[in-house]
């Protein structure tokens, strides 16, 4: 047939297809014409580009690698020469596969084929390529100004050292250069796979450095400036690559890659191998003009980790883009919702499908053991932190080794984004907990629960809140030049996409932000080519941005997120556009850094130094780590920008210093282009302290230059700030098939308990066949407070059970864990002379403290009834008997005993008293902080000396003991749990303290609520990881931990005669009558491995913990390291000091903790040293101010709330920490959540002695609402964290609990107990229709309010009562969170003696669209006499889900 007819006829049918034709044309619209044009568009257009996944490469030989491309794509088109004109790409060094033109048909064939992994279409998204560059204000098209003028950094020079070039990358073409710059005197060292033609005119040096590398398996290098790792490739790629347009990964994405400064020359030097390494401090590149560009390193969030901190290079932490990878989760019951990953499909899954779904629980090996997930989804919740990467390999390996199909993994960030590349098309979701927990409900309420996972999308913009500085990224300060601050600069380093080998993947790290600033480096170096390196170096921290799009502050990923600071981004994120013109630059003689820092270079040699503290160098920022008097601080700033300018001075001081400047006004013309200026930093108070941060800016209507200021204030010759979680199980009680389950009635319907009983009886013979046999079966009948019953059923009859009518819920009984005088003094109950609340409320005599715990030791002096009265006539409890208790251990202090054993069945009764005698301690210190009656000369061998006392020494005391030792761990039933509140409801309790972790949908707590009982739980000790709070009811007073102002530092004398101070416990025994100098050692991380070959027999043995996780989990694998070995004492340098009781397992040896720059000293001294010696003096306590407190505790859990979102939770937060208290006949310090709750329920005894008929929600709304935010020098409450920051809602709730404001609110937000089933009913009866109200659940009248989901204006109702001086005028003062508007209708309430009750209207509105995350503010209500503050917590969201996904 006639080719031009074919082609003509093509043409045709082409126009008809596309619908070109009018509609009245002949052709156009026939009935046949579109199953015709399917077809033909299917079987011969129109083409598009496919890329094909082929896995490994089948031969080392590229040619041979592209020719059978070429041999598989003519199987499905036909012939050899259109399938070599198909490909456009043959990917054949790092993997194999192509890109070619095919059509639809055909790429179906294709995909058919046996060799043949997966089959994409290529897609077109330019986001996911340059977007870094364009972020950051460097669009390619159209180009923008600093580009252009820069001349895209032509014939700057950049030196990448790093692990070598793969030279083929696309990236690195030399297309349209001209010739090298004549000032290049490098080589083009050749190597094996390198010959001349891989240096070009981009390439245009290269050479590699093995030796020294003794370690190194050269097997798996190049031995040559070739990359074989591709970390060198990347890295180079992001600040030089060329423009590339086709790149895609996977096809998730594709469009142009560029490098910052797309036309610099590179210069390769390769020292990274597949082992071994290489480092130094580069003094000499800065001295002789060369811009030295570092990372600073992946060990984020803790601090002090940061590394290559030179004063003369540029230290970059890495921060996070405006690009997000949203993954939608469909369950079974069409619930969505979404989390992030970079899951792709695979040719076999051409559609998303639901499969089954599984909880895994934290996915550990004994959690997936006897669990079937073979060919399932699974559901991985991580509660605990450490290093990102080690865990979800650990839980990657076995979720995927066992068959599953996918994984949801709920976890604390999801900047590990890329490990998710590792799961090859399997879908694998990040998810944080509050996604995490709506799935494990959703399982928990299925049979069959299911699941579908949609391929990953990618937005990006305005709606994904950027910059954050990312979770991984090191931390300051710089432990070895800590008077200059680090990092410097932030830049994007968060999946990073750019060259490896001849294709495109993602990279994060700070080793992806390096590059990134080495490029606006260059196109600075090529517009200012006479700047310095200080000059460029100012240019970028001066105008870096400490605020996003939204004007709000800079974020950083940490434990929990918090506001960055210059430890977290130094300057803040970099701002190529606002460095290109800065104004004023902070300058410096390269040999000034020989004058303030050659010793640090030159250790054990005489050297010629300035006798000016460091601190003076002129670097575009201060730090000061020991401030103790004034001090002034010398700089100089230069004019590049207008020669006759004007600029004004702005002061941020940092919190507890003032600050001055002189002259506060520069003046610069032709002749006055340098001016020099004096800071003078002087500190408001002693204290020894946290670094603050401020800043100073100059700024004129062209310009601001901004340098960031971090100060510390100390008052000894120490730097470091020195001021548990208990170990459980979750083993289920079972017998046989058997096991104990909870059947839940409601109210119930006999005021007769024996009537309530027996109607337990009935229904359970009714299910089991017979009355004996329900008899026998039954464990806990629960008949005061409601109606209910714990019996051992197997798993059917569990479900008949649940089947009858008058059932609401049957419920497995849980296993839960148990949580763990100057502590009162310092919340201002002094008792000698004794405080007015004390003295007014009677020491809360007669107030009625029931203790759900361990039991206690009756015998302690902590609970002697001398002077006490009758037992309160309303008291209807029992002293029930048993092993070691007897009717002479109840008192009138003790006036009630109970124990609950059923549901333990793993206990080893033989570590335990049968009876509510308590052989653990626990219980007996939470009861003496509670209402332990007054005992003088109490300390720890010798430690901490004075008076015990209780919150509420004269209050009486009613004990049910429900945690038991099994010989491992410490367990409790919630059958038992139950029982106790049933029976307490019963007695007569006033109040409830439980520091263990309870079921939260406690129906039993609700009761005791609805009973008039105010209940005070522990909040957990999970912390510093957001959402992992729990016991967070709305019904009921969570408590956070937080410390008190005392330290008990302890001296460490080295053989220099140099003196540090870390903390600890530690006492000498009757044998040691001085303290001596003993040999010294370093250990490294004390790791077995570590270990191996050091003699530690009688030395003290120096450890470092550079890495993060559970405290425990490091101690106790170092003490047991350390002290097997023979170790005379121990030095541990270690993220946190909170574990301090944790030293007194050491037995008088000495074991002091001490901070990570601590640490870096002792091993300095060491490393200086043949024979390195040391002295450890016996810990001595110091309280009062000179401690800043209070600050919450590092172990403390925190907010949000998953299981109640819009109840701010913590309530509150008490002393937690180090707290001295009652354990058998003796005392001993403990901490935890645990010791928080009884200082609450010791607060809320004297509030109820005061004010006996406050309702529970009123007690708990005084002390919520008159909390303190600040310590006694006005600074905010800090809160231990990784790293340390300002505390929020979510840390400490209202904040730390003011007894004496309590005694005495104003106002109150008070509660109709039923308000509750109204709202939340539906969360205890989970599967039935309940009568809830329509309104949303943060209408309820809490003293809080928590929108988890601010996508529109909402008005939030509240009403307060007065219970303050009857004629009474309160005005409102609102602190809206970042990113809201929030106004109150009326401004003003007025009270008298007709209107005690006031309703008001907030009113909320988001400023903008955004995808954020939890931002904090305030309402308060004041008059001159009174402060009604109330927390507030907003998420504003633009989608149909809560998880922070940006």
């Amino acid at each position: 047939m006639d080719p031009a007819y074919l082609q003509s006829a093509a043409r045709t049918w082409s126009f008809i297809c596309a619908g070109k034709y009018p509609i009245d044309h002949p052709y156009a619209n026939p009935p046949y014409l579109k199953f015709f044009c399917l077809t033909l568009i299917r079987a011969h257009g129109p083409r598009r580009l496919y890329i094909a996944y082929l896995g490994e490469k089948k031969h080392d030989d590229p040619t041979l690698v592209t020719g059978s491309h070429h041999d598989m794509l003519s199987s499905i088109i036909g012939s050899k020469e259109e399938a070599k004109a198909s490909i456009t790409y043959s990917y054949k060094h790092g993997f194999s596969g192509f890109a070619a033109m095919l059509t639809e048909d055909q790429a179906e064939d294709l995909a058919e084929l046996p060799e043949v992994i997966s089959i994409t279409p290529n897609q077109k998204h330019e986001l996911m390529t340059t977007r870094s560059w364009d972020f950051l204000g460097l669009k390619n098209e159209p180009p923008s100004e600093l580009l252009q003028r820069s001349n895209y950094g032509e014939d700057i020079i950049i030196g990448i050292i790093d692990t070598g070039i793969w030279p083929e990358s696309k990236s690195f073409h030399d297309h349209g250069y001209d010739a090298i710059p004549s000032r290049w005197k490098g080589v083009c060292q050749l190597g094996e796979a390198w010959g001349p033609s891989n240096c070009s005119r981009k390439i245009i040096g290269a050479r590699y450095y093995a030796a020294g590398l003794d370690k190194a398996n050269f097997k798996k290098n190049y031995m040559s400036a070739r990359d074989n790792n591709g970390h060198g490739t990347h890295t180079a790629s992001t600040a030089a690559g060329v423009v590339v347009e086709g790149v895609n990964l996977h096809g998730l994405g594709a469009g142009v890659a560029r490098g910052g400064a797309p036309r610099a020359r590179l210069a390769v030097y390769k020292v990274g191998w597949e082992e071994g390494g290489a480092g130094g401090s580069y003094l000499a590149t800065a001295a002789n003009g060369i811009t030295v560009v570092y990372a600073g390193g992946n060990r984020g969030p803790r601090p002090q980790v940061l590394y290559n901190t030179a004063p003369w290079v540029i230290t970059v932490a890495a921060s996070k883009i405006d690009r997000s990878f949203p993954t939608a989760i469909t369950l079974g019951n069409k619930q969505t919702l979404v989390g992030q990953s970079l899951y792709y499909k695979l040719k076999n899954n051409t559609e998303s499908r639901f499969e089954s779904l599984v909880n895994g629980g934290n996915c550990s090996r004994e959690a997936l053991n006897g669990t079937s997930i073979n060919g399932k989804v699974v559901l991985c919740i991580e509660l605990t932190f450490g290093p990102i990467g080690r865990i979800f390999e650990d839980v990657f390996a076995g979720v995927i080794q066992g068959g599953a199909s996918g994984l949801i993994f709920a976890f604390y960030t999801t900047d590990v984004l890329l490990s998710t590349e590792d799961c090859k098309g399997i879908a694998c979701v990040f998810v944080d907990n509050e996604i995490g927990y709506q799935v494990a409900t959703y399982i928990g309420s299925e049979r069959l629960p299911t699941v579908k996972i949609e391929p990953a999308s990618s937005i990006t913009g305005n709606q994904v809140p950027a910059p954050k500085v990312a979770i991984f990224s090191s931390r300051g300060p710089s432990i070895k030049y800590p008077t200059v601050l680090k990092p410097d600069i932030a830049a994007p380093g968060v999946n990073i996409l750019a060259a490896k080998e001849d294709a495109y993947v993602f990279n994060s790290g700070t080793s992806m932000a390096a590059p990134h600033v080495a490029g606006v480096v260059a196109l600075l170096k090529a517009l200012h080519p006479h700047w310095s390196h200080a000059a460029l170096k100012s240019a970028i921290v001066t105008t870096a941005s400490t605020k996003d799009e939204y004007d709000m502050p800079i974020l950083a990923e940490a434990l929990p997120r918090k506001v960055a600071d210059p430890f977290d981004y130094g300057g803040g994120n970099i701002n190529p556009i606002g460095a290109a013109d800065p104004g004023l630059i902070y300058d410096i003689d390269p040999k000034d850094y020989n004058k303030f820092f050659a010793c640090q270079i030159k250790k054990y040699e005489i050297c010629n130094i300035t006798t000016l503290p460091a601190y003076h160098l002129n670097l575009p920022s201060i730090s000061i780590p020991d401030l103790r008097h004034p001090i002034n601080v010398r700089r100089a700033v230069t004019n590049v920008g207008e020669v006759d300018a004007v600029y004004q001075s702005s002061i941020e001081s940092p919190l507890g210093v003032k600050m001055t400047i002189e002259p506060p006004v520069l003046v610069f013309n032709a002749s006055k282009k340098v001016h020099a200026f004096k800071i003078c930093i002087t500190p408001l108070w002693k204290v020894q302290g946290g670094y603050t941060f401020g800043s100073l800016t100059w700024y004129n209507e062209h310009h601001t230059a901004r340098i960031p200021i971090a100060v510390r204030i100390t008052i000894q010759d120490f730097y470091a700030d020195i001021n548990k979680r208990s170990e459980s199980s979750d083993v289920l009680g079972i017998y046989g098939s058997r096991k104990l389950y909870i059947a839940y009635l409601g109210e119930k319907k006999y005021d007769d308990p024996t009537l309530v009983t027996a109607s337990h009886h009935d229904m359970l013979t009714s299910v089991l066949g017979s009355k004996e046999e329900a008899l026998a079966s039954i464990a806990y009948s629960y008949k005061h407070g409601f109606s209910g019953f714990a019996a051992m059923l197997t798993e059917e009859q569990a479900e008949n059970l649940a089947d009858l009518p008058e059932v609401i819920s049957v419920t497995p009984n849980k296993q839960h864990e148990l949580l763990t005088t100057r502590s009162w003094d310092f919340l201002g109950l002094n008792y000698q002379p004794p405080n007015k609340l004390l003295q007014r409320s009677k020491y809360g005599e007669d107030v009625i403290i029931g203790m759900i715990d361990t039991g206690i030791w009756p015998e302690s002096r902590s609970f002697s009834d001398h002077g006490y009265g009758p037992i309160p006539s309303r008291w209807k409890g029992v002293c029930q008997l048993g092993q070691a208790w007897g009717p002479t251990n109840c008192s009138r202090k003790i006036i009630g005993a109970r124990y609950y054993a059923a549901g333990i069945e793993k206990a080893d009764f033989k570590k335990n008293y049968m009876s509510a005698r308590d052989m653990i301690g626990h219980g007996t210190h939470t009861a003496s902080i509670a209402a332990g009656a007054v005992v003088d000369g109490v300390s720890v061998h010798g430690l901490a000396t004075g008076v015990a006392r209780g919150g509420a020494p004269r209050a009486r005391l009613a004990v049910y003991k429900v945690i038991w030792n099994t010989g491992n761990s410490l367990q409790l039933a919630s059958a038992g749990v139950l029982a106790a509140l049933d029976d307490a409801i019963h007695d007569g309790v006033d109040i409830l303290s439980l520091s263990i972790h309870a079921d939260e949908d406690s129906f039993g707590a609700l009761h005791a609520v609805q009973k008039g009982i105010t209940i005070v739980y522990a909040g957990g000790n999970d912390g510093p990881r957001p959402q992992v709070i729990f016991n967070t009811a709305p019904w009921v007073i969570t408590a956070a931990a937080s410390k008190i102002d005392r330290s008990f530092p302890t001296t460490i004398t080295l053989g220099n005669k140099q003196t540090l101070v870390g903390q600890s416990l530690y006492y000498k025994l009757n044998n040691k009558s001085k303290s001596g100098f003993q040999p010294l050692v370093n250990g490294g991380d004390c790791s077995k491995g570590a270990l191996n070959g050091t003699t530690i027999n009688g030395s003290i043995v120096l450890c470092i913990e550079i890495t993060y996780g559970p405290i425990l989990n490091f101690v106790n694998t170092v003490f047991e390291n350390v002290f097997s070995g023979g170790a005379s004492g121990l030095i541990f340098g270690l993220y946190t000091t909170d574990m301090l009781l944790r030293t007194e397992d050491c037995q008088g040896i000495p074991c002091v903790l001490v901070d990570i720059d601590i640490g870096s000293q002792v091993a300095t001294y060491i490393g200086s040293q043949s024979m390195p010696v040391a002295k450890i003096e016996p810990a001595h306590s110091i309280t009062g101010k000179e401690v800043l407190a209070p600050k919450v505790a590092i172990f403390s859990s925190r907010g949000p709330s998953t299981r109640y979102p819009t109840v701010l939770k913590p309530d509150i937060a008490a002393p937690g920490v180090n707290i001295l208290a009652a354990k058998e006949d003796g005392y001993a310090f403990n901490s935890g959540t645990s010791m928080a709750a009884p200082h609450v329920a010791g607060v809320i005894a004297l509030l109820k002695a005061l004010h006996p008929d406050w309702s529970h929600a009123a007690l708990k709304s005084a002390i919520v609402t008159s909390a303190s935010t600040k310590d006694e020098y006005g600074m905010p409450i800090l809160a231990e964290a990784l790293p340390r920051k300002v505390a929020d809602p979510f840390d400490y709730g209202g904040g730390n609990i003011n007894p004496n404001g309590a005694a005495d609110p104003g106002l109150i937000y008070d509660i109709d107990p039923m308000d509750y089933n109204k709202f939340f009913a539906c969360k205890i009866k989970k599967h039935e229709i309940c009568n809830i109200t329509t309104l949303p659940a943060y209408h309820l009248n809490l003293p809080s309010i928590s929108i988890p989901e601010l996508r529109h204006p909402i008005k939030v109702r509240r009403a307060v009562t007065n219970v303050g001086e009857v004629d009474a005028v309160y005005q409102s003062a609102i602190q809206s969170p970042l990113g809201v508007k929030i106004d109150v209708e009326p401004p003003t309430l007025v009270f008298n003696a007709t209107k005690k009750v006031n309703t008001f209207k907030v009113s909320m509105r988001p400023l903008w669209k955004v995808q954020g995350e939890y931002t904090f503010g305030s309402l308060t209500w004041y008059n001159e006499h009174h402060t009604v503050r109330i927390p507030i917590a907003v998420r504003i969201t633009i989608r149909d889900f809560y998880a922070d996904v940006a």
